[in-house]
């Protein structure tokens, strides 16, 4: 059976996280997605996109429609396609899609979008099979969660390890890379 992945991308950060969640898709399948799953963006930077195209059978790089919200796409996209797996830019699949929790999702994360950008910068001219090895240790929700856990800490124990070098910052995770 057919199933359609649609992303919406307006912004130039959603792009990238768009890109990040398709990275992670095609990490999950080895490069390879099934036969049956076409790959459907809507966004205003589609040059930025296309490229990933080339592992799906079915691609289309749709210009997001004047005056639409997010609803009103992903509901006339739902009356084209009958099995449609809508990601939102801020989620990715961490296992095949057809599993049950195969999705992470992270929020409030605006570092993980300063990552992306210097990831993007530096690597989009890269394949994508390389992209995907690069981008293989980087998991979002790995790292909201342990921002979340030193943004916990009590106040005195986040000034004594950002004293020693051991605080939270994005930059931790951009040597990974």
């Amino acid at each position: 059976m057919q199933k359609s992945i649609l992303y919406i991308a307006v912004s130039l950060d959603e792009v990238y996280e768009c890109a990040y969640s398709i990275l992670k898709y095609l990490e999950v399948y080895n490069l390879k997605p099934p036969v049956d799953h076409s790959l459907t963006i809507y966004t205003n930077y589609p040059e930025l996109l296309e490229a990933y195209g080339s592992f799906f059978n079915r691609v289309e790089l749709r210009s997001i429609p004047p005056n639409s919200d997010r609803q009103t796409i992903i509901l006339e996209f739902k009356k084209e396609a009958h099995n449609v797996m809508f990601l939102d830019s801020n989620s990715y699949p961490v296992k095949q899609v057809d599993d049950s929790k195969s999705i992470e999702c992270y929020k409030n994360l605006k570092e993980f979008k300063i990552l992306l950008k210097d990831f993007f910068g530096r690597y989009q001219e890269e394949s994508v099979p390389n992209q995907v090895k690069l981008i293989h240790n980087i998991d979002a929700k790995k790292i909201e969660k342990e921002k979340n856990s030193f943004e916990n800490l009590p106040l005195t124990s986040k000034w004594f390890r950002k004293l020693v070098g051991r605080g939270w910052d994005i930059s931790n995770y951009m040597v990974r890379i």
